[in-house]
C-alpha cells in the first residue's frame, strides 16, 4: 500500500509542526484535530474500499482533498494525490497516476524543506518514484519514466532496490531501441544477480537479454540467453519462466521458418510439461506442435496432437486453448479433404471464440466504468485547484507584506551576526596568543632541562677522574688502566644518552651497573653491592630520564659508604608494583645526618646543587611531558638514622616507549 496510515502520519507530523499558523507552502495545524483526523480517515477508508467499491473509495479521496485544500492541510493533500495515483495505476489510467504521483511529490518536496524530520518526508519521497517512472512508462512517457527511475536509483537503500531500479531502467531504453543502453544496465544487474546467488533474478535478467538479442536480429545470442534462463529456472522449479523461454525460442524458429527446430523444442517443452504435470502449458505445446506439422504438410499427425490439447482443454476448462485447438484441427481436416468434419471443428471455434469475446466485452465494460467514475473525480478534482488557486493569489499579497517585515529582520540577524563574528575573532585571536606563549614556555622549559642535564655530565666526570687519580697516585697502574677502559666505554654510553630527552630503561640499567662496577673497583674494602630486576618487565618498552638513578647511587657511595668504618652493602631493585615501576636504592651507611656533620662547607654547597639540579629535573619533566615521577628519601634505619632508603616510582602509563609526546 503506497499511502501511508494517517495515524502514524499525524503522530510524526503533530511534533514537526505545533499548533501554530505556517505559510501556505506548508502544513497548517493551528485548525481543530477532528479536521485533520477526519481527512486521514477517509484517506483510510478509500484505500480498503478501492477493490471492492471504487465509486464510493474515489467519492472518500474528493472529500479528504477538499478538506485538505481547505484547512491548508499539505500532508493530507498530498497523500490524496498519491492515493489517487495507485488507483489510476491500478485502472489502467496511466497518463493520469503519473500526473497525480506528480503532484503528490512536488508537495512533499516542498513540506522536506520546512519539517524538521526531513528523514520522514525523504522515505515518502522514495517510496514514490519507482510507481511514478513506472507510470510514465506505461504512458509511454520515457524521458520522466527515466528521470524518476534515476532518483529512485540514485536514494536506493539496498542492493534488492539498485537492481529494481537499474532493471527498470534497462526495460526503458529497450522500449526506445537504445540497445546499447538497454545492454549495459542488463548486464550491471546480471553481474549483480550473480554476485549475491539470486536465481530468480539471474532467471529474469537473461530472459531480457533474450528479447534484446532477438530484436537486434541476433536470434543465436537471443537463444543461448534463453537455454541460459531455461536452465536456471529448472534448478528453482519455475516453470512459469521455463515455458516462457520456451515459447521464446519457437517464436524463433516460427520466424526462421525452421519447422523442424519448431517442433522439436515445443515436444521438449511439452515432455517437460507432461512430466510436471502443468495441463495448461501442455495443451499450448500441443496446439503449438500442431501448427509446425500442419506447415510441413505432416497434417494427420498433427491432427492427434491437437486433439490431445482439446483433451487437456477439457479437463481444464480452458476455453482459450480449446478454441485455438479447434481453429488449428479446422485447417488441418480441410487440408487432408475432410471438409465436413473441418467444418465441424471450425463452428466449434466460432463458438468458444463468442463466449471469449462477451467475456472480454464484459470486463471491457467494468474498466470503462471505472474509467468514467475515475474521469468524474478527476474533474471535481480540477475544480478543487482552481479555487484552491484562488485562494493562493489571496495569500500572495499577504506574503509581500510579509516579506517586508522579513528583510527588516534580515538586517537586524546581520548586525547581530558581525558582533558575533567579531567576538570569535577576539577568542580565536586570544587562544592563538595564549597558545603561542605556551610553546614559548615549553621551548624555554626544554632549554632549561637540557642545561640541567648537561650539568649532571661534567659532576660525573669530575668524581670518575677523581677515582682515576686516585689509582694513579698509588702506582697502581694495571688497575688505572683498567679503571680507564671501563670509564671510557661507560662515558660513551653517558654522552650518546645525554643526547636524549628519555632512554630505555634497558640503557640505564647497563649504565648503572657498569658505574656500580667501577665504583666498587675503587672503593672494594668500604662495600659490596646487589643489583636486581624484576624479570616480569619489559625494560625496552619503559623509558625514563637518563641519569634519573645514577646520582642516588653515587650520593650513597660517597656520602654514606665510604665513611664507614666497616665494611657497607648496598642494594639497588628494580620491581613492577601495579601500575608503576619501583626503583630503590639502599645503603646501610653513616645516614644522611652523620655525613651532613662531617662534610665541609663546600661539599655542603656541591651535594645541595646537585640534589637541586635532580629536583628541578624532575619538576620540568613533570610540567612538560605531564607524566608522573615519584621519588622519596628517608633514613633507612629511622631509629638510629643510619643508612638511606631512595625510592622512585616511575608510573608506566606516562612511560611506555612510543608514547612519551
Amino acid at each position: 500500500m503506497l499511502i501511508v496510515s494517517s495515524r502514524e502520519l499525524y503522530a510524526q507530523e503533530e511534533d514537526n509542526f505545533p499548533q501554530k499558523k505556517l505559510s501556505k507552502s506548508s502544513s497548517s495545524y493551528d485548525k481543530p484535530y477532528s479536521k485533520i483526523n477526519e481527512a486521514k480517515k477517509k484517506l483510510e477508508e478509500a484505500n480498503q474500499l478501492f477493490k471492492k467499491e471504487p465509486e464510493k473509495a474515489l467519492d472518500l479521496v474528493h472529500d479528504a482533498l477538499l478538506i485538505a485544500i481547505k484547512e491548508n492541510y499539505l500532508n493530507e493533500e498530498a497523500d490524496a494525490y498519491r492515493l489517487l495515483g495507485q488507483f489510476n495505476f491500478e485502472l489502467k489510467e496511466y497518463s493520469i497516476s503519473y500526473k497525480n504521483y506528480s503532484k503528490a511529490i512536488d508537495i512533499y518536496n516542498n513540506l522536506k524543506l520546512i519539517s524538521t524530520k526531513n528523514f520522514y518526508y525523504t522515505d515518502v519521497l522514495y517510496a514514490c518514484y519507482y510507481p511514478t517512472g513506472k507510470s510514465a512508462e506505461l504512458a509511454a512517457d520515457y524521458e520522466n519514466s527515466l528521470i524518476f527511475y534515476g532518483k529512485y536509483l540514485k536514494t536506493a537503500k539496498s542492493i534488492a532496490d539498485e537492481v529494481k531500479a537499474q532493471t527498470a531502467l534497462g526495460d526503458v531504453y529497450l522500449k526506445k531501441k537504445d540497445f546499447n543502453q538497454a545492454e549495459q544496465f542488463y548486464t550491471d544487474v546480471l553481474h549483480l544477480e550473480k554476485k549475491r546467488d539470486h536465481k530468480e533474478g539471474i532467471i529474469v535478467l537473461n530472459l531480457k537479454l533474450g528479447e534484446l538479442e532477438q530484436l537486434r536480429k541476433n536470434d543465436t545470442k537471443a537463444i543461448e540467453y534463453y537455454r541460459t534462463s531455461q536452465n536456471t529456472a529448472i534448478q528453482i522449479n519455475d516453470d512459469k519462466a521455463v515455458n516462457e523461454a520456451y515459447g521464446n525460442i519457437s517464436d524463433i524458429y516460427q520466424t526462421q521458418n525452421k519447422l523442424q527446430e519448431g517442433v522439436e523444442i515445443n515436444q521438449e517443452a511439452l515432455n517437460y510439461n507432461q512430466k510436471r504435470n502443468n495441463k495448461t502449458e501442455a495443451s499450448k505445446n500441443n496446439i503449438d506442435i500442431g501448427n509446425f506439422l500442419i506447415s510441413q504438410n505432416n497434417d494427420n499427425e498433427a491432427i492427434q496432437y491437437l486433439q490431445n490439447s482439446i483433451k487437456i482443454a477439457n479437463e481444464t476448462g480452458d476455453i482459450q486453448n480449446k478454441s485455438k485447438a479447434f481453429e488449428a484441427l479446422s485447417k488441418a481436416y480441410n487440408n487432408t479433404g475432410q471438409e465436413s468434419e473441418a467444418m465441424k471443428k471450425y463452428k466449434e471455434y466460432l463458438i468458444l471464440e463468442d463466449s471469449i469475446y462477451r467475456i472480454r466485452e464484459r470486463q471491457l465494460k467494468e474498466q470503462n466504468l471505472k474509467g468514467e467514475l475515475l474521469e468524474n473525480a478527476q474533474n471535481k478534482l480540477s475544480l478543487l485547484e482552481k479555487d484552491k488557486q484562488l485562494n493562493e493569489n489571496t495569500i500572495e499579497l499577504l506574503r509581500k507584506e510579509r516579506i517586508i517585515q522579513d528583510e527588516y529582520i534580515t538586517k537586524q540577524k546581520v548586525i547581530s551576526y558581525s558582533l558575533i563574528l567579531g567576538i570569535l575573532i577576539l577568542l580565536i585571536t586570544s587562544y592563538l596568543v595564549y597558545r603561542s606563549n605556551k610553546e614559548k614556555n615549553k621551548a624555554n622549559k626544554m632549554l632549561v632541562l637540557k642545561s640541567l642535564r648537561a650539568q649532571m655530565n661534567p659532576h660525573f666526570i669530575f668524581n670518575a677522574l677523581n677515582s682515576v687519580n686516585s689509582f694513579i697516585s698509588k702506582n697502581d697502574e694495571r688497575a688505572a688502566n683498567r679503571y680507564l677502559s671501563d670509564f671510557s666505554s661507560l662515558m660513551r654510553d653517558v654522552m650518546e644518552n645525554s643526547q636524549e630527552d628519555f632512554i630505555s630503561l634497558t640503557k640505564e640499567i647497563d649504565i648503572l651497573k657498569m658505574y656500580l662496577k667501577l665504583e666498587n673497583h675503587r672503593f672494594k674494602e668500604k662495600f659490596d653491592y646487589s643489583f636486581e630486576v624484576d624479570e616480569v618487565i619489559n625494560t625496552e618498552e619503559v623509558v625514563i630520564p637518563p641519569m634519573l638513578i645514577q646520582p642516588y647511587i653515587e650520593n650513597a657511595v660517597w656520602h654514606g659508604l665510604r665513611y664507614k668504618k666497616e665494611k657497607g652493602f648496598l642494594k639497588v631493585t628494580i620491581s613492577q608494583h601495579e601500575t608503576a615501576i619501583v626503583i630503590v636504592i639502599e645503603d646501610d651507611g653513616i645516614g644522611r645526618k652523620k655525613s651532613q656533620e662531617i662534610k665541609t662547607e663546600n661539599q655542603k654547597v656541591l651535594q645541595s646543587t646537585g640534589l637541586k639540579n635532580i629536583d628541578s629535573r624532575l619538576k620540568i619533566i613533570s610540567e612538560i611531558y605531564k607524566a608522573k615521577l615519584d621519588v622519596k628519601i628517608e633514613d633507612a634505619d629511622a631509629i638510629n638514622h643510619t643508612g638511606t632508603k631512595v625510592t622512585i616510582h616511575v608510573f608506566q602509563e606516562n612511560f611506555i616507549k612510543n608514547e612519551i609526546i
